[in-house]
């Protein structure tokens, strides 16, 4: 991956395995969150191949999340996800519009797609991240509360790989250890960069170090 004239990636080979832990360090500037975009599908690059398992469904958690000004906190939850967090945007949507169209037709699919439990869990997480304005509008949310609405929009999404860039930037200290209680019991596939050397050591498990345009793989934590 080059950026002008300099070469930010270079020959850059690691793989992931199924329910790994992995944090990725470097020091500011040489292409961490330039990797966790080119993995994501958000930024492409020069030469190579990034190669995942058929149907793999990825969550990506970026260091500056955006989503359109007139989405509520509970819309924003599901905007990226699988066909149940979709449905449950499309109640959410519904629910808010006057007349509420279609509403019998949501009603049903909800109930056949248990979609009810999803969202009292989409709420729960919320609560935990101390979120509790479900139908605030995003435009009046400052930047932490922001960061930390994506976050549970990716933790809802139950991805098989989970991409979290500066996930403890925001949190207090007992949403921390809620979220490293949350991560270290899940059989989610996790890349993770963190500044945070603590919650680092506590959740993984694996340690890849991009240095020079290279990329060395520890075993091990921090």
């Amino acid at each position: 991956k080059r950026i002008g004239d300099r070469v930010l990636l270079d020959d850059v080979s690691f793989g992931i395995a199924e329910g790994q832990h992995i944090g990725l360090i470097a020091k500011n500037g040489t292409g961490k969150s330039t990797l966790l975009n080119i993995l994501s599908g958000k930024e492409g690059y020069d030469e190579g191949s990034v190669v995942y398992r058929r149907d793999l469904n990825v969550g990506y958690l970026e260091q500056v999340p955006s989503y359109p000004s007139n989405y509520t906190v509970i819309e924003a939850c599901f905007s990226h996800g699988n066909e149940i967090t979709n449905l449950i945007r499309e109640y959410e949507i519904c629910m808010s519009t006057p007349g509420h169209p279609r509403l019998d037709e949501l009603l049903d699919r909800m109930e056949r797609e248990k979609a009810w439990d999803y969202e009292n869990r989409a709420k729960q997480i919320l609560t935990q991240l101390k979120i509790t304005s479900f139908d605030q509008k995003i435009s009046e949310l400052s930047g932490g509360q922001l960061k930390r609405v994506a976050l549970a929009n990716v933790l809802i999404t139950e991805p098989d790989f989970l991409i979290l860039d500066e996930p403890t930037n925001h949190l207090d200290v007992e949403m921390i250890e809620w979220l490293e209680e949350y991560l270290r019991r899940s059989k989610i596939s996790l890349l993770m960069v963190t500044h945070d050397r603590y919650f680092l050591d506590r959740v993984c498990s694996i340690i890849l170090e991009l240095d020079h345009s290279k990329i060395y793989t520890y075993k091990g934590n921090y």
